[in-house]
């Protein structure tokens, strides 16, 4: 039972508001100007923005998987490599790619990537694939097709040896040699921002650990990069050169363009729909231009805070503009409802502005503190880009609350009144109104099969989220026709892997090229390349082991049983010598400049990380028994990230769901003045989520770095009507009214604007169901779904609940 302090609490609070109102409609001006100078201030933040959708962003910059890659990386420089691949397609023979025309063409291909595209590190295909050969003591490494092939016997001949040679399969070419393929390294740092040639890594151990590290190709030089990879492999294409274009900054680059064209588009789309549900609501002008004017203020700040701040948007941040466009518009609806409705009965707008502070300004602040606690609980994300979420979601909420009760009220101190009719029917119960009293009153005479009903759901719900699966594979969220997709699928079917892992392994400088390692390593790779685990085989490993039995042949007359280690450690030495004095630079890709650390890199087809999670376990644990007596092994590389991220989003979601509730849980209380009344009205705010979790489960959607946020924000979202509803109940059964009574009045004035918010928030996410990003239009349902069960939830569930938790409750004493 609520006590006298708060109740006494409470009435302050709402004369403070009604006394805000009095001081804004006389001082409307100064309220405006200081609203745009704080606008002006905060929103000059967007030209700064830019966005981030590299597969570490998903984890905190503290997480040691990304840190262990990041190190790898600004060694070795980037793991990630575009792939172009080109086939003959239907003219193709049995000499493949090894035909005159296509390799002229492919010459051509490679000139003009090598020429026209920006940002790029190396080229590599058949035409400059490393070809090394012996001549009596003379070591020899050449371009595969230097000098170039001018006859049908020479050009089989180097077919021959390109199908003969391990580096080559799988790699610049298919095992039936009908496909080949152009690797391109993209630049790790920005060319802008340093010429330092140390950077490369290689032979760079003593440099000054205390230096700034230079900033990383950004989104838009990559965006530079593959638009005019694009437009080359546009312009080479024909039915008998067949190109494909995969990798994964290609599927980033498709995701950032993505996020790029959506955006806007859902904002625009989030504002013009609530615009037309303002007016059919209102009827006037100002009942729809106020609200818009304060969503789009809310945002623009928002958005140039994270610019101010150096916060990069990442993919989940692209729901926040149609997210506070949402919240934004709710809190205006409230406050607008009551203005409008006060102006109806007689008052003068001088007299409405201060009384619709006072009757909504505490319920908007708890709704807001609530909401922004349901997404703030996001920044205890292990998902680096969620918790940027959570971290800029309660900062907009709040400016929208600000901005509501301070912009709102000004501009309504100064536009036109206009005629004081609302919508039609407004000025008495109409459908909707008689629809929601039949609601209450059915609930709370009849509160048995409400519950009944409401268990069964929950249990029925319950079972389908104990079938729900975990996902993270960005390549799921594009279109399956969108040519990333296919591409993709082309290139690890052709190729048999477009994504790759890195095993470092750290010993004693010179004791990488010792021969025990480098068999240790070698008898890895060709495990990985035969035995399956889980299904899954590398589709080609690439070591310092490789490249010494390269040598060792080509220095033995190409003898096949050549192609081995040799046993005498100064011969692998001299070996590595010659190779290094022929001019190649290939070591640095595989190895340090004091045969200290061995880079193993290890292609893989692309899948979802779930399904890797079982092979990585097994392959660590041989990694470890392979390489554990020559050195200290570790793994690294894209798939570690992906398959770390599965891990961060179920400590994600625990965490984000349970501190919501630790946050949420108390605010209700003091709502309520009472421990057994709060804890009940938590019950309508959590059935929306487990609803929503099981329809997740029935329907085969998985829990990923976007669903997973579902819960918090539907947490945030229903706690808004409920509490709107229970503020509105505690007032008319403080007045004395009965229980029945209190909850038809409640929901014949607050609940008409719980039903627009409703609306408003249901249709700003149901537009992402048009989203290219089939992730985003999985949340966009998944949320307004919730958000619709969560209003069913405070009509009929909480009024039966409060059917039992204050039945016998003296209504003067509320």
């Amino acid at each position: 039972m609520p006590d006298e302090s708060t109740s006494g609490f409470r009435d302050r609070v709402e004369s403070g508001f009604e006394a805000w109102g009095r001081l804004v409609v006389a001082r409307p001006w100064r309220v405006i100007i200081a609203s745009l100078v704080f606008l002006v201030l905060c929103a000059s933040g967007l030209p700064k923005l830019t966005i981030n959708v590299d597969f570490e962003a998903f984890l905190g910059k503290d997480d040691e998987v990304r840190i262990a890659y990041e190190s790898f990386r600004d060694y070795f420089g980037r793991d990630e490599r575009l792939v172009v691949t080109a086939d003959p397609g239907l003219a193709t023979g049995e000499a493949g790619v090894f035909q005159r025309d296509f390799l002229e063409r492919l010459r051509e291909l490679h000139d003009a990537i090598e020429e026209r595209v920006p940002y790029v590190v190396e080229v590599t295909s058949l035409v400059n694939a490393r070809d090394t050969r012996g001549e009596g003591d003379t070591l020899l490494v050449e371009d595969f097709l230097d000098p170039w092939p001018e006859d049908d016997a020479a050009i089989a001949e180097r077919r021959a040896r390109a199908l003969a040679n391990p580096l080559f399969r799988n790699a610049t070419i298919s095992e039936d040699g009908r496909v080949t393929a152009i690797l391109i390294e993209p630049e790790l740092y920005s060319p802008a921002a340093t010429d330092d040639d140390s950077l490369a890594g290689f032979g760079d151990e003593g440099g000054d650990e205390d230096a700034e590290e230079p900033p990383l190709l950004s989104g838009g030089e990559s965006a530079e990069m593959i638009a005019e990879l694009r437009d080359i492999v546009a312009e080479f294409e024909a039915p008998d050169f067949q190109l494909h274009l995969a990798g994964p900054p290609v599927m980033l680059n498709s995701v950032a363009g993505a996020m790029g064209r959506e955006m806007p588009r859902f904002a625009a789309l989030a504002i013009g729909s609530i615009a037309g549900l303002l007016f059919l609501l209102f009827r006037r002008v100002t009942g729809v231009a106020l609200p818009l004017v304060v969503v789009v203020f809310s945002v623009a700040s928002t958005f140039g805070l994270m610019g101010h701040a150096g916060v990069a948007l990442h993919v989940p941040t692209q729901i926040l503009p149609t997210f506070l466009i949402a919240v934004g518009v709710g809190d205006s609806v409230h406050l607008l409802a009551i203005y409008f409705e006060q102006l109806r009965a007689g008052d003068s707008r001088e007299d409405a502005i201060p009384h619709a502070l006072g009757h909504s300004g505490l319920a908007l602040v708890l709704t807001s503190l609530t909401t922004a606690a349901g997404l703030g609980s996001f920044a205890a994300a292990a998902i680096d880009s969620v918790a940027v979420l959570g971290l800029f979601a309660p900062i907009g909420i709040m400016i929208a609350l600000g901005y509501s009760v301070i912009l709102l009220p000004a501009t309504l101190a100064i536009a036109p009144v206009g005629r004081t009719r609302g919508a039609a029917g407004s000025d008495g119960p109409n459908v909707v109104d008689r629809l929601l009293g039949t609601f209450g009153r059915y609930a709370t005479r009849r509160p048995g099969p409400v519950l009944v009903v409401s268990a069964l759901l929950a249990v029925v719900a319950g079972g389908g989220a104990s079938r729900m699966g975990l996902s993270h594979n960005p390549l799921s969220w594009m279109d399956p026709e969108s040519p990333i997709v296919k591409d993709t699928m082309f290139i690890d079917r052709v190729l048999g892997g477009s994504v790759s892992f890195e095993v470092l392994l750290a010993t004693e400088p010179g004791g990488v090229r010792r021969p025990e390692t480098l068999r240790a390593l070698a008898t890895l790779g060709e495990r990985l390349e035969s035995e399956p685990r889980d299904g899954f085989v590398a589709a080609q490993t690439i070591s310092l082991a490789d490249v010494v039995k390269e040598i060792h042949r080509a220095l033995n007359a190409d003898q096949p049983d050549a192609y081995a280690i040799p046993d005498d450690p100064r011969l692998v030495a001299q070996e590595l010598l010659l190779f290094e004095n022929s001019g190649a630079d290939d070591l640095e890709n595989v190895t340090d400049s004091q045969y200290e650390t061995a880079r193993l890199t290890v292609r893989m087809p692309w899948n979802d990380a779930v399904r890797y999670t079982t092979f990585f376990d097994i392959a660590q644990a041989d990694i470890a028994d392979s390489l554990g007596d020559v050195g200290r092994p570790s793994t690294t590389g894209i798939m570690a990230l992906l398959v770390r991220s599965i891990t961060a989003v179920v400590e994600s979601m625990a965490r984000s769901y349970a501190l919501a509730f630790i946050v949420i849980t108390p605010l209700m209380v003091l709502l309520l003045g009472n421990l057994r009344t709060g804890l009940l009205a938590m019950i309508p705010n959590t059935m929306p989520i487990l609803l929503t979790l099981g329809l997740m489960g029935t329907f085969g959607l998985p829990l990923d770095a976007f669903s997973l946020m579902v819960g918090g924000i539907a947490l945030g979202l229903a706690v808004d009507d409920t509490i709107h509803f229970m503020h509105n109940y505690r007032r008319y059964r403080s007045q004395g009214m009965k229980l029945e009574e209190a909850v038809d009045e409640t929901l014949q004035t607050a609940g008409r604007a719980m039903l627009i918010t409703t609306i408003v928030l249901s249709v700003g996410f149901a537009g992402f169901v048009m989203s290219s990003m089939v992730n985003l239009a999985n949340l966009g349902l998944l949320v307004a779904f919730a958000i619709t069960a969560a209003f069913f939830a405070d009509v009929l569930l909480a009024p039966a609940l409060l059917a039992y938790a204050d039945r016998d409750r003296d209504p003067g004493d509320a």
